[in-house]
């Protein structure tokens, strides 16, 4: 194995609910920013008001929320470096729709986020999910290309996102 495809250890660690309400309030505010960012929506307030209301039907019971599997990430000295998970897909049977996915920013670049996404992988196979879907902002290189070299594939494109999926 070259010394690229070694990749540092992560765990997934079960959201609770105080680590989901301080989540909660920088999910939504980070989800807003991606609309205006990505050009979907125009007005910033209109953005925080829609993103709060979709986190709400996402999440009506917080961390409790059925069929929503979300995971602090934790690194070999157990420093929680970011916030990944998914939900059975409201959009398609049978599948698990990426919710979430962000290491913080002095932890990137350094392979955590690929040991986490592998590992949410394989949750989601063992929980019995045959495939994952997500959106992804076309704005964001990164994420898209990172989403790309691990075998996701463009379902949809709109003009500032994309849905993409990958057989599990």
């Amino acid at each position: 194995m070259a010394k690229s495809d070694v990749y540092p250890a992560v765990n997934l660690v079960k959201i609770n609910q105080k680590e989901f309400r301080a989540y909660a309030k920088w999910s939504a505010k980070n989800y807003a920013e991606n609309l205006v960012d990505s050009g979907t929506e125009k007005c910033r307030l209109k953005a925080l008001k829609d993103a709060k209301d979709e986190f709400k039907d996402v999440f009506p019971d917080g961390a409790d929320s059925k069929d929503n599997y979300l995971y602090i990430v934790t690194n070999e000295n157990n420093e929680k470096i970011g916030v990944i998970g998914y939900q059975k897909s409201p959009f398609e049977e049978n599948a698990a729709f990426i919710i979430e996915n962000v290491i913080k920013e002095e932890y990137r670049g350094k392979g955590y986020g690929k040991s986490a996404f592998v590992k949410l992988q394989e949750d989601a196979r063992e929980k019995g999910f045959p495939k994952m879907v997500l959106n992804a902002f076309k704005h964001s290189p990164i994420s898209y290309g990172m989403y790309q070299r691990n075998g996701f594939r463009v379902i949809e494109d709109y003009d500032g996102s994309v849905i993409m999926e990958k057989d599990l």
